[in-house]
């Protein structure tokens, strides 16, 4: 079987958006990472692909989705928490139980993020 190199995060527009990819989530008993990103920030722009990458090694454990702060109302922005861009969670049981600000060099996110997910069955 060949898997995929790359899996396209699978973008949120909407609050009715978000509760339903965290509502499905919990019915399958599976976490999600939500990506938030700006379209004007240069960090998002370099981190996507690579975040796709990570996606594609753990697309049958969790969920993967993006969330444009711009395209979005601020109250779900404020509801999540987030405050700076890229902003990563990994989200279970409609909670958000982690979390990984990527202000830094995209391997070290990235690194960050695969710790975060390994570590989900402990949160």
């Amino acid at each position: 079987m060949i898997l995929p190199v790359s899996f396209e995060l699978e973008s949120i527009y909407s609050e009715s958006d978000f509760d339903r990819v965290i509502a499905e989530a919990q019915q399958l008993e599976k976490s999600v990472i939500i990506v938030w990103t700006a379209s004007w920030c240069r960090k998002c722009i370099y981190l996507k692909p690579k975040l796709e990458k990570l996606a594609a090694d753990y697309h049958r454990r969790l969920r993967f989705h993006c969330v444009d702060v711009n395209n979005v109302p601020h109250k779900l922005v404020t509801r999540a928490g987030v405050t700076k861009m890229p902003t990563i969670q990994l989200w279970k049981d409609i909670k958000k139980q982690a979390e990984v600000i990527g202000g830094h060099k995209a391997y070290l996110v990235i690194n960050e993020v695969r710790e975060m997910i390994e570590n989900e069955d402990t949160l």
